[in-house]
């Protein structure tokens, strides 16, 4: 869980004064479970992105990986139509950013994604990120499942609802199926006036309402600071 820090009285209280209570900071949710393990030192390892997949099974987001795929849930209200493409290609330029020399194009991981057979009553995740990974020459595949993804209803600087988005991120080692590293990012973005104590992220994400976008975009950065690269 991400620790919270207390801002600075003076600084809290002069971006309120400045801005009138209508700046905005949300509160990351970040988790990762505590009992996985070391993690890998991947170097030259290839990694492919699976396309993100909507949905989850369960409240426990590792029983997600084992399930058939036809069991993946949401409601429809919660995800905007293209939310799966969106986080995929965020965590594609992510990975790139960092390991442009192993991280497999996206063009070629969709198009081998495109003719590998599913049954979505048999295949899962971690079945899937395997198969995907050996018809790409992927050492290390990233999973990732989306369940919520709502739009803000309103402006920049007013809304009546905020932006909300829920993902995780998943490392599967093709070889054995193995989960080597996961992080999961929820938020539903708040008011200054709400949350006080994130003072910081108020200013690293522009003193406004962000869009589902922004804040997945933000999500996926988060996350991928703890990557094992």
């Amino acid at each position: 869980m991400k620790r919270i820090r207390s801002a600075p009285a003076f600084l809290v209280g002069s971006v309120m004064v400045l801005l009138g209570f209508s700046s905005v900071v949300g509160t990351p949710f970040l988790l990762a479970e505590d009992s996985q393990p070391a993690l890998p030192t991947l170097s030259k390892e290839r990694i492919a992105v699976v396309p993100f997949l909507k949905g989850r099974y369960g409240s426990d987001i590792q029983e997600t990986l084992h399930c058939p795929l036809c069991q993946l849930s949401f409601q429809p209200d919660d995800l905007t139509f293209d939310c799966d493409q969106v986080l995929t290609r965020y965590v594609q330029e992510a990975l790139e950013r960092r390991r442009e020399d192993t991280a497999i194009p996206f063009g070629q991981v969709r198009e081998a994604y495109d003719q590998i057979a599913m049954d979505a009553t048999e295949d899962t995740p971690i079945t899937l990120a395997q198969r995907l990974g050996k018809e790409v020459d992927a050492q290390y595949v990233l999973v990732g499942t989306v369940w919520r993804y709502r739009e803000r209803e309103g402006g920049s600087r007013a809304v009546q609802k905020p932006a909300s988005v829920s993902f995780s991120v998943h490392l599967i080692r093709t070889a054995d199926g193995k989960l080597v590293w996961e992080k999961t990012f929820a938020e539903t973005q708040r008011s200054l006036s709400e949350n006080v104590l994130e003072a910081r992220a108020f200013f690293e994400r522009g003193a406004k309402w962000l869009t589902a976008d922004e804040l997945a975009r933000y999500g996926v950065d988060e996350i991928m600071k703890d990557f094992p690269y």
